[in-house]
């Protein structure tokens, strides 16, 4: 199968930017998301590998942890390398590393990712395949256990909470909202006092659809630590988040 590692650059457009001139939290994401199609594209898992195969399966993200040192400005070249990193039965990992072109570190990712059947929406087991080209050189970007448990314990509906309608142009390749949508939600609600967003730390329950509605929910629980619910009229979780 080769090398399992791949490294991809972009430069920073400036659709891409905040205010500031710097690529935004979302936008960091949809880099990542990118760099993890095409290094799977290249190592033969890919959805359209498993089109291709006659498979009606895709990736679903199910979690991910990002830590910026610093964000990319408007015009600079962000260089990700990327690499699967095992897994169990159901669920395979990826972590990343980004950096500039002088090649100082940017921030860093892992990931959590599971297969649907796209038909029935149901969990199916990952191909053997996947966990024979998990990196046995680096090191975990975040160590073993990268995740915390996250919890919405809020009580009370938060007084600033916002609510969203998922639009059609929310929707991705597996038909449902894509999860750098939930991360702009979260930096709305984000409260300005809380300051900038450098960490992420967010957990995929349940997908949305085009049509519906969700409300997003967001408290400071310690100065510029925010954690974030967003989830359906009913109640139902769609994510739950910190973001710092």
């Amino acid at each position: 199968m080769g090398d399992v590692f791949g490294v991809y650059a972009w430069p920073v457009r400036t659709y891409e930017c905040g205010p500031d001139g710097a690529a935004s939290m979302a936008s960091v994401c949809n880099y990542l998301q990118e760099a993890a199609s095409l290094n799977a594209e290249t190592l033969a898992f890919s959805k359209s590998n498993f089109e291709a195969a006659g498979e009606n399966i895709s990736w679903v993200l199910t979690r991910l942890k990002v830590r910026m040192a610093r964000f990319p400005r408007w015009g600079e070249t962000v260089s990700i390398l990327t690499f699967p990193r095992g897994g169990r039965r159901i669920v395979a990992y990826r972590d990343f590393l980004l950096s500039g072109v002088a090649g100082e570190e940017l921030g860093r990712a892992t990931s959590e990712w599971m297969l649907i059947d796209l038909a029935s929406r149901k969990v199916v087991a990952i191909p053997d395949s996947v966990f024979a080209a998990a990196n046995t050189v680096r090191e975990p970007v975040f160590g073993d256990e990268p995740f915390a448990k996250l919890r919405w314990d809020c009580r009370e509906t938060a007084a600033d909470a916002l609510s969203f309608r998922a639009r059609r142009g929310d929707i991705d390749l597996n038909g449902h909202v894509n999860n750098v949508h939930y991360v702009e939600w979260l930096m709305e609600g984000r409260p300005d006092a809380a300051g900038p967003c450098r960490e992420l730390d967010i957990v995929f329950k349940s997908e949305t659809l085009a049509g519906e509605e969700v409300r997003v929910e967001s408290v400071e629980t310690e100065p510029g630590s925010v954690v974030h619910w967003v989830h359906a009229p009913d109640g139902r979780d769609h994510v739950i988040a910190r973001t710092a």
